[in-house]
């Protein structure tokens, strides 16, 4: 009886394969963690030259998207300049005579008026809001704001955190107070004025060379890249 040869088995064939897949999946572990270390690196904060030649560090985001710390800036200083009204020029010398200034004369809406700076914050708010809106300030202010015998501060207590109601939209509680001051009394009159504040993204263009008051001012009040499309009255009771 012959005995049967013994077959070796070949290991090389099933190494090779073995190499092959390990290999693949080294591949897209690199690329799955090229990619997280490309967003990582993406959104590092880089260095932006602003148009009047100031340098700030900026985080890339989409085109669409703003943090909740601008829009709740964009928003508190929008309705401050929007609601406090002062014709008087800025002075470092509080005893300064009212009478001896120069007032501001105030920008003519129909038949009221608004202080300057009123009319200039009102660009951030969008042009099928914007014209209403600023009529009922001006039916607002006290007639005697342009003769330095009233003004008003709104002072803002509280700002909600944005809440997104679809791409590039948001709405913003405000809870504030209007204090109109009369000729000497500094104690004021406070009133409520608690708002809920629409907020969209929009595009700002840049600035073109020599630009009038009137684009300079839009420019200042929408270089945010937000404007205003509503306000209505905030519901405390929700």
């Amino acid at each position: 009886m012959r005995l049967l040869d013994k077959k070796e088995i070949n290991f090389a064939p099933l190494l090779s394969i073995g190499q092959t897949i390990v290999l693949i999946f080294i591949f897209f572990i690199s690329l799955a963690n090229s990619g997280r270390l490309g967003k990582i690196a993406s959104s590092k904060p880089t260095l932006v030259e602003l148009q009047d030649g100031t340098s700030i560090r900026a985080i890339p985001i989409g085109e669409k998207e703003r943090t909740d710390q601008a829009i709740m800036d964009f928003v508190g200083r929008t309705m401050m300049n929007l609601m406090s009204w002062n014709a008087l020029p800025k002075s470092s010398d509080e005893n300064l005579d009212p009478r001896k200034l120069k007032l501001d004369p105030g920008v003519q809406i129909a038949e009221k008026k608004l202080t300057t700076n009123t009319w200039g914050a009102g660009f951030a708010l969008s042009e099928d809001f914007r014209a209403s809106f600023l009529r009922e300030i001006a039916a607002l202010t006290p007639s005697d704001v342009f003769t330095g015998d009233t003004q008003s501060a709104l002072l803002v207590r509280y700002l909600s955190p944005p809440e997104k109601i679809s791409e590039g939209k948001w709405r913003i509680g405000m809870v504030a107070n209007l204090v109109v001051f009369k000729g000497k009394d500094q104690s004021g009159n406070a009133i409520s004025f608690n708002k809920t504040v629409y907020v969209r993204a929009i595009d700002t263009p840049p600035l073109p060379n020599n630009p009038s008051v009137q684009l300079l001012a839009a420019y200042n009040a929408r270089k945010a890249g937000m404007e205003i499309y509503r306000i209505q009255d905030l519901d405390l009771g929700r």
